[in-house]
């Protein structure tokens, strides 16, 4: 039992008997299999000692993500490090100008990425919803490399899961690429958080006939797994759980408290604000422990906006989220889709575990009990 009065076994950590693992480097499809990355951004050098090496890696995002490599591989020499190229984040791609590109050709930027790089990820730049002009572009200029090394980078805004024709669009182009696809949405606040786009997002992975990799997922990440992504990369806190666009300017903040850290519940397969299991949960009733080896029993609701605090929460992200993949390494796409089923049927249990803790009703997730519960 990873909490205390919720409890859902199939969730619990399975120990991890995996001789030691070289990092792959330069070989795409040997490197991703069998591992879950982190999106690791501001707490990069605090999470990446924290990383399962065997079955996971680190895909270092930010202004000093390269700056930051060489540290971090020193110290983790066994750990696979990708870094992500600044043109998701920060340019718009169009069809004239699908890449951001930082050398001369994208062969050669490619070549400058693997310098510091275990894999190198195409430049692409955002692109807007329905822009298939755009996205053929990328993929034209993509599908021309001949390399093992590189992800074809698809940062796609969040529109493109809402209307049916295309997402078909966006699946006719991931199979028509020559090198896995690492697939990431961009929206302002979480781009698969309506029943319809992660219905949306699950079929993508059911269709895909190349490799993807769900790229700055949340929990969606595990339904994308187990409807055929290769690998998923899921990050410690919300801004690296999405794309921002490439224009956002986030706002002032009212409430500091508000920047508490959001906490795996590894259990509920939920991730939730301190802040507010604080204020709607234990408010009356006393606070679940958690006993992770960040927590070590502790309350899980205790932490608050002191950045040291926040960077608690996010290593308690990371440590669980290994945890929660562990059960899936080794396992054929039918074995993973069962063992997410399971999981998802004792997340569902967990919740009148809680409500009869706190002895009141609480909702259920949607996406869990509408799409995740349902057979694809």
């Amino acid at each position: 039992m990873s909490f205390t009065v919720i409890d859902n076994p199939n969730t619990a950590p399975s120990p991890l008997a995996i001789a030691p693992r070289a990092v792959e480097t330069g070989d795409a499809i040997a490197l991703l299999t069998d591992r879950q990355f982190h999106v690791a951004g501001r707490n990069m050098r605090g999470e990446a000692p924290l990383i399962q090496t065997s079955s996971g890696g680190a895909i270092l995002v930010g202004e000093d993500a390269v700056a930051n490599v060489a540290p971090i591989r020193a110290a983790n020499p066994d750990l696979p490090l990708i870094v992500e190229p600044g043109s998701l984040r920060k340019h718009l791609a169009t069809g004239a100008q699908p890449f951001q590109l930082s050398a001369a050709t994208l062969n050669d930027d490619l070549d400058q990425q693997r310098g510091y790089s275990d894999l190198a990820i195409t430049p692409t730049g955002q692109i807007r919803a329905g822009d298939s002009g755009t996205l053929k572009a990328a993929l034209r200029e993509a599908n021309k490399l001949d390399r093992t090394d590189t992800l074809f980078a698809i940062p796609a805004y969040a529109g493109w899961l809402s209307d049916d024709q295309y997402v078909k669009q966006l699946i006719a182009v991931i199979n028509r690429s020559v090198n896995p696809v690492l697939l990431a949405f961009i929206d302002g606040h979480n781009p698969v958080g309506s029943m319809k786009r992660a219905r949306a997002y699950r079929h993508i992975f059911q269709e895909a006939t190349v490799p993807v990799v769900a790229h700055r997922a949340d929990l969606v990440g595990f339904d994308a797994l187990a409807h055929g992504a290769i690998a998923t990369a899921i990050g410690s806190y919300p801004s690296t759980r999405r794309l921002n666009p490439f224009d956002h300017r986030g706002g002032p903040v009212s409430d500091i408290e508000e920047m508490s850290p959001h906490m795996l519940l590894t259990d509920m397969l939920r991730i939730v604000r301190s802040l507010y299991m604080r204020r709607e949960w234990f408010a009356g009733a006393a606070p679940i422990q958690c006993f992770c080896v960040i927590c070590r029993g502790a309350d899980v609701d205790r932490l608050h906006w002191d950045e040291s605090e926040r960077r608690i929460g996010h290593n308690h992200n990371v440590v669980n989220l290994d945890g929660l993949y562990s059960s899936y390494v080794g396992l054929g796409i039918s074995a993973r889709r069962a063992l997410w089923a399971n999981q998802v049927q004792g997340a569902l249990d967990a919740y009148p575990q809680l409500e009869s803790h706190l002895g009141r009703s609480l909702p259920v997730d949607p996406i869990l009990e509408k799409v995740w519960a349902k057979a694809s």
